[in-house]
């Protein structure tokens, strides 16, 4: 019996690969720490303070945002409507986020493109620093994980940037509404031991039940 369009239509999609961001976290560090290859560790999620990474805190409803343009250059010839020929030539990638928690050193630093390794905290609580008239803007590791589905099916996604750079900060208001807070942008770069701008990473309990609507092949498994 051939197989009707309702019958391909349910074995083609997958509802569980349907993903909102219930929660996020984000990550930065030197470039001294290694960006990881993964995210467990004897089955566990592995502990990122312990590895050397910094957290961002709490950012604004808006969340996470990963852009990725891309720019090509086609060749035309007469005759054809169409490009013959089209290449990619550059994909511009950048992350932006709002971050809520205000004071944390390296958030400062990484704002004001600043070192503030010189900086104590006097007793009385106060904290001062210059603001530089040339930011420094360092390079960071970044490390965002998304958490989405109950513990049964659980999806942990993942992107890991070996190189960050701010590029960009949105004007900081002062009000009667709203908390003390900017979006930061920042550039992505290919790094050059890792020799790729962006690691993707895809787990949890929701990968193991549904790896085969995703089609990997699968690691064989260990004795």
């Amino acid at each position: 019996m051939s197989p009707t369009f309702a019958t391909q239509m349910a074995e083609a999609d997958s509802r569980a690969l349907i993903r909102k961001i219930q929660r996020a976290i984000g990550f930065l560090a030197p470039l001294t720490v290694e960006l990881p290859t993964t995210l467990y560790n004897a089955g566990s999620l592995i502990d990122l303070k312990t590895a050397g990474f910094l957290p961002v805190g709490i950012v604004s409803p808006d969340g996470w945002n990963f852009s990725r343009e891309i720019e090509k250059e086609d060749v035309d010839a007469l005759g054809y409507a169409s490009p013959v020929r089209s290449d990619v030539t550059r994909v511009p990638r950048s992350v932006s986020f709002t971050p809520l928690e205000k004071g944390r050193k390296h958030m400062l630093e990484l704002t004001y493109g600043t070192d503030l390794s010189g900086v104590t905290q006097a007793a009385n609580g106060e904290i001062v620093f210059d603001e530089p008239d040339v930011p420094i803007n360092a390079e960071y590791r970044l490390l965002v994980l998304g958490d989405d589905g109950p513990a049964t099916e659980n999806w942990i996604l993942g992107k890991g940037f070996g190189r960050v750079k701010l590029s960009g900060t949105a004007e900081e208001v002062w009000g009667r509404e709203g908390t003390v807070s900017s979006q930061i942008t920042l550039d992505v770069f290919t790094d050059d031991e890792l020799g790729t701008p962006v690691r993707h990473f895809i787990a949890g309990t929701g990968a193991v039940k549904y790896k085969d609507v995703l089609g990997f092949t699968q690691a064989p498994v260990g004795p």
